[in-house]
C-alpha cells in the first residue's frame, strides 16, 4: 500500500478548473504516486484504493482568486451525498467519502485548494492561477513530506501547465487570461 497519493482534479475546458489536472499531469511524469485525475469523477475511484492517504489538487471557488489552502478533508458520507446529477463531478469529499464508506481509506485526506481566477469555457488558465502554482508546489511537498514523500520535478511547470490546456483547448488557445 502507498504512503500516500496525490491526484490533481478539473476539466481545462472550464477554464481555472483544470489546474489541478493539468498539474497533475506534469507532475506525474516524474513522481509515480501522482495522477491526473482529470474530469473523471467516481470513476477515479479504483485508482485510490491502494492509498493509506490522498492529496488531492482543485479549485475552491470560496478562496480569492490565485489564494491556495490545505483543506482537511473529513469525507463522510450521508445517504443524501450519493445522489449525483453528473458522475463526472465528484468532489474530492465525496470520492473521500465513498472510500471511507468501503473502509478503502484509513489515513489522512487533503486537498491543496487555488482560488480560480475564471471558470468560463473555452477559457485559458489566469494569471491568478498560474502565479499561485510555486505557493501550490511548495504546500503539496510540505504535505508529502508528513508521509515520508518527496516531490520530484524539473523544468517550468507553468508552462506545462499552459501546454496542457493548449492541448485542451486547440486553437481555441490565445493566452491566459
Amino acid at each position: 500500500m502507498l504512503p500516500v497519493k496525490v491526484i490533481g482534479l478539473g476539466n481545462p475546458i472550464y477554464g481555472d478548473d483544470g489546474l489541478g489536472s493539468c498539474l497533475a499531469r506534469f507532475l506525474s511524469q516524474f513522481n509515480d504516486f501522482v495522477i491526473d485525475g482529470n474530469a473523471h469523477g467516481i470513476a477515479i475511484l479504483g485508482n485510490l484504493m491502494d492509498a493509506q492517504n490522498l492529496v488531492f489538487i482543485d479549485v475552491d471557488t470560496g478562496l480569492k482568486p490565485g489564494a491556495v489552502a490545505l483543506e482537511k478533508i473529513e469525507g463522510k458520507l450521508a445517504i443524501t451525498d450519493t445522489t449525483m446529477l453528473d458522475a463526472h463531478r465528484a468532489s474530492p469529499s465525496l470520492l473521500v467519502g465513498y472510500l471511507r464508506a468501503m473502509n478503502a481509506l484509513k489515513g489522512d485526506a487533503y486537498v491543496v485548494a487555488v482560488g480560480p481566477g475564471n471558470m468560463e469555457p473555452f477559457k485559458p488558465v489566469s494569471n491568478e492561477a498560474l502565479n499561485a502554482i510555486p505557493t501550490i508546489l511548495n504546500l503539496l511537498s510540505e504535505v508529502l513530506s508528513r508521509y515520508g514523500v518527496a516531490l520530484n520535478y524539473s523544468g517550468d511547470p507553468r508552462s506545462a501547465v499552459v501546454e496542457c490546456y493548449r492541448d485542451a483547448l486547440g486553437s481555441q488557445l490565445n493566452s491566459p487570461t
